[in-house]
């Protein structure tokens, strides 16, 4: 009876053991303990984290120059010239996105507004503005005109669509959009290069290919010529300020968003291919690298973080947490 009665302590003993270590319950199957299958089931690949400029070609198309970019959904999207392109958080090749597009209109634009990618595109004689939502698929706005567009700004209560033939204008991204410019306006006569809409400014800027400068104070009806003199290489502005070169009046600054003039009293060498603001800071570009500037304008020092000595830098565009850097030899994203 004793040796009966050690032998069931031990089973209970050897029992409550292995019972010990097959924690969880029976809604957790393979519960598991601590020290086995501890990471998260199905976890799959990390988003890559970008610490400095690298150059993502991978699928890109030869020579394609960066119109545009925006995130949605966790995936990056771009616009070339040659069409919109997709790099998921986790990917390091480029996918080609199917749109509506067709013939030779190709993207001139890409921004997001709330949960909608927005796009515009144009060709010799047609265009117009496509919309995207979440997994929706590309759709155009029907009630913009079908001709050559240029980019989509929006400015307090209005949505300012910039087109070869004039500005359009709408309360809402859907439309409809009417007719804001004056016919004939010259500036919306050729291919539109930007347009710049600060959202605290009255003051609007505009300038193409095939002219300068062109200004409006009465939310883009009437526009008249800026007094800087030359084909505009690039423009920025935020806040009072605004930074420009021109193919005259060389790299020129204001402390009143464009009343008045000055020369930089600190010129980039080499010269600038473009200006942007984003948060607190001017960016530059051009033959010398990025660059940027936390004095609003007044001077630029070497941000070019991971980019190769002598990358021309020809168009920066943030998106998310991503910078995208538009080079001769291909884009180059970061996380700056």
């Amino acid at each position: 009876m004793t040796q009966l009665s050690t032998r069931l302590g031990l089973c209970a003993a050897t029992l409550t053991f292995l019972l010990a270590g097959c924690e969880g319950t029976a809604g957790e199957p393979d519960g598991g303990t601590g020290g086995f299958d501890a990471g998260p089931f199905d976890a799959g690949p990390q988003p890559i984290k970008y610490e400095q400029y690298l150059k993502r070609t991978d699928g890109w198309p030869a020579g394609a120059r960066v119109r545009g970019a925006a995130v949605l959904d966790n995936v990056l999207y771009v616009a070339s010239d040659q069409g919109l392109l997709s790099l998921d958080a986790t990917q390091t090749r480029w996918a080609t996105v199917t749109t509506p597009l067709t013939g030779d209109v190709k993207p001139t634009s890409l921004d997001r507004i709330d949960q909608s990618l927005v796009m515009t595109a144009a060709g010799a004689a047609g265009g117009g503005l496509y919309v995207k939502v979440l997994d929706g698929a590309w759709t155009q706005v029907t009630t913009a005109p079908s001709t050559p567009s240029w980019t989509l700004v929006k400015k307090s209560t209005d949505f300012l669509l910039a087109t070869t033939g004039g500005l359009f204008a709408s309360q809402t991204l859907s439309g409809p959009y009417v007719r804001r410019s004056v016919v004939n306006t010259a500036v919306f006569a050729a291919p539109l290069t930007q347009l710049v809409a600060a959202p605290a400014q009255q003051k609007l800027f505009a300038w193409g290919v095939s002219g300068g400068l062109f200004e409006s104070i009465d939310s883009g009806r009437n526009w008249t010529a800026s007094t800087l003199r030359g084909p505009v290489e690039a423009l920025a502005a935020m806040g009072a300020f605004v930074v420009v070169s021109t193919g005259m009046d060389g790299q020129q600054r204001s402390d009143n968003y464009g009343n008045t003039f000055r020369p930089a009293a600190n010129p980039i060498a080499g010269g600038v291919l473009l200006y942007v603001s984003d948060g607190t800071k001017f960016w530059a570009g051009g033959n010398g690298g990025l660059k940027s500037s936390a004095d609003d304008g007044v001077t630029f020092t070497d941000d070019s973080d991971g980019l190769p000595t002598g990358t021309a830098v020809r168009a920066l565009f943030f998106a998310g947490s991503y910078a995208i850097v538009d080079t001769p030899e291909g884009p180059f994203i970061n996380q700056p």
